[in-house]
């Protein structure tokens, strides 16, 4: 691993039948201070995006075979500790709660965890889904299918969850909701209005620079591309506070390293959002 990344990606999940439409990437770099983004793209398949995450992505950023890059993905990275025993066929742990999920359809991984343990991970908030509610439990089984076969395939790495090692490509969970509240920009992630993609663009501009127009367009104007940016933009704002979580809750660490953690602008938890 570098000591330092120079590169981020942001992910756009979807759970939902492929071909896909609404799974995206934003992939940026750092540009004197400040996140530049040089790629924005859908992917039609989970299997399209894996590749395109573990190596894909170099050539898009002309970047380097030993460079790092931090992945932010908006899907939980791990189940809540009450439902993890349900979920292996052994000791509870992250690990052995990925494989086990990764051979299974989503509806039998609900079905298997009782009614009363679906609930939260320390690390949710109100402002979003939980992993195994009506709403999110299919994106999440198949966000940890996903990353199980990265794991195996690829080498990756997951923070919280696990040292990062040797690995040049590393992934944390993100929230584009929270990193919407967090920065204050607009709550609407598509213009409703004529002319209202203008205020979005000033807005982001704040954080983040566009290698050209026609990025920012995209990223101002379709809601899957923006949420990637936003998850990239995280991505970057945490590249040196990977111990957000131990720091943020240090009595945790046993829960955090199987449940997860949604990481978010560290200057919005030093204000005590």
């Amino acid at each position: 691993m570098p000591d330092t990344f120079e590169y981020f990606g942001g992910v756009d999940f979807s759970g939902a039948r492929e071909p896909l439409a609404n799974l995206w990437t934003a992939l940026g770099h750092g540009d004197d201070g400040r996140l530049r983004i040089v790629s924005l793209r859908p992917h039609a398949f989970r299997l399209d995006l894996a590749t395109f995450v573990a190596n894909g992505w170099r050539p898009a950023a002309r970047a380097g075979a030993d460079d790092g890059i931090l992945w932010g993905v908006d899907f939980a990275c791990g189940v809540p500790a009450s439902a993890a025993p349900h979920l292996s066929s052994g000791p509870a742990s992250w690990e052995a709660s990925l494989a086990w999920i990764a051979d299974r359809p989503a509806d039998e991984v609900r079905d298997a965890i009782p009614e009363d343990q679906r609930g939260a991970r320390l690390t949710d908030s109100a402002a979003g889904s939980i992993p195994f509610d009506t709403r999110s439990y299919r994106q999440t089984v198949e966000g940890i299918r996903w990353l199980h076969q990265l794991r195996e395939e690829h080498g990756i790495a997951v923070v919280p969850q696990e040292e990062v090692g040797r690995a040049s490509t590393v992934i944390v969970e993100v929230s584009p909701t929270l990193t919407t509240l967090d920065l204050g920009l607009p709550r609407r992630r598509a213009p409703s209005r004529p002319g209202e993609h203008r205020a979005r663009a000033a807005a982001l501009r704040t954080f983040l620079d566009f290698e050209n127009a026609e990025l920012e367009s995209i990223a101002v104007t379709l809601e899957d591309a923006w949420d990637a940016a936003l998850s990239c933009l995280t991505a970057w704002l945490v590249r040196d506070d990977l111990d957000q979580p131990f720091r943020t809750a240090p009595s945790g660490r046993d829960v955090l390293e199987l449940e997860g953690w949604v990481y978010r602008a560290p200057a919005a938890l030093e204000s005590g959002g």
